[in-house]
């Protein structure tokens, strides 16, 4: 059975099913779905949660022993199995369905950070999608989410007509994440059922240059070049903190580091474990890693490091333009050479 993100709460609130499948390439909305399969599963007495991860060296057994071990706590238990490909492969698929189709008291869920379509056609989703639940966390396209922003809006009590809606989607850029944490702050900055103004949208927008901060390390770790671009325009209009931009930057790139360092030794999920990198932001790091190589990001982090000097400086038109040439050498994957020429310029000091 098919269950859309929307309405898998109130679906929720009947009996748990056998097996849920929660694939997307949306993380928010995979994170949200399995967040309260795991808040349902609790309410209905399931207080054991049995975590296994799925990488090369999965052993497929260990998800039948895992269900097949007595419980000392509870008589049933919520079994997650990560699965962030979506391609179980032959071995995974057969274990997948003798699974499904023995009876069984635990609760299988499986969340997928990757999916096809083509997936749908395999024989083992056909099997958990006749024994269980399947929530597909597609990407919410741009000219969706101006509702989708009108019905996050709504369950938090408040509301919002047309235009404020597209003025924010607009400004979120198609960014799901970036678009739920703005809902969750205007929530707390006003009342219940209020009725929010474009005005009102604009001014609660302008102060939130701190989280623009850190939306650009998400736009330039994926690529987004114009996006990253009209960010840093937005930043230098609003006069934000420089050196805070800086930090943003230098942490998410040292994280990618360690990221490349680790993974030549340990699996995906274990790396992303050892850094405590959360879901949502894995796909980031992950696209990011694929164009940086180990060299380029030593390279980048000592250009940010008089980046970070002229920050601090009286060069502020040149800070901006500066740091626009280098979001762009990491978005596109040009040499940082011509960043470097502008970064040797001779830096004022504030107290000269």
């Amino acid at each position: 059975m098919k269950a859309f993100p929307e309405r898998l709460p109130a679906m929720l609130q009947s009996q748990l099913a056998n097996v849920y499948l929660v694939a997307g390439p949306e993380a928010l909305l995979v994170e949200e779905a399995t967040d309260a399969i795991r808040a349902a599963a609790k309410a209905q007495g399931l207080s054991e949660r049995v975590v296994l991860d799925v990488d090369a060296r999965f052993d497929w057994d260990s998800l039948t022993r895992a269900t097949e071990t007595g419980s000392l706590f509870a008589s049933r238990r919520l079994v997650e199995l990560n699965l962030p490909t979506g391609k179980p492969g032959k071995e995974g698929g057969s274990a997948l369905r003798e699974w499904v189709a023995e009876p069984r008291d635990d609760v299988l869920l499986i969340k997928c950070g990757a999916w096809e379509l083509a997936s749908e056609k395999s024989v083992w989703f056909k099997a958990l999608d006749q024994a269980g639940v399947f929530v597909p966390c597609w990407a919410v396209k741009p000219h969706q989410l101006p509702k989708w922003i009108v019905s996050r809006l709504g369950s938090r009590g408040l509301s919002v007509d047309g235009p404020s809606a597209q003025f924010l989607a607009d400004r979120l850029e198609g960014n799901l994440l970036a678009a739920a944490q703005e809902v969750e702050r205007l929530a707390l900055l006003y009342p219940n059922n209020h009725r929010l103004t474009l005005a009102e949208l604009k001014e609660a927008v302008s102060d939130n240059a701190r989280f623009d901060a850190y939306r650009l390390t998400d736009l330039v770790m994926t690529g987004q070049t114009g996006a990253a671009l009209r960010c840093i325009r937005g930043l230098a209009e609003t006069d934000v903190y420089k050196p805070l931009v800086v930090s943003a930057l230098s942490r998410e790139l040292s994280t990618i580091g360690s990221y490349l360092i680790l993974s030549k030794t340990l699996s995906e999920q274990e790396v992303f474990r050892k850094l405590g990198i959360w879901s949502s932001r894995q796909g980031p790091i992950k696209s990011a890693a694929q164009r940086f190589p180990v060299a380029r990001v030593g390279e980048a982090l000592a250009e940010l490091s008089a980046l970070d000097r002229m920050s601090k400086s009286k060069q502020s038109v040149y800070f901006w333009m500066t740091l626009e040439r280098f979001c762009v050498a990491l978005c596109t994957g040009q040499s940082m050479d011509f960043v470097g020429s502008s970064l040797s310029d001779p830096v004022v000091d504030d107290a000269a």
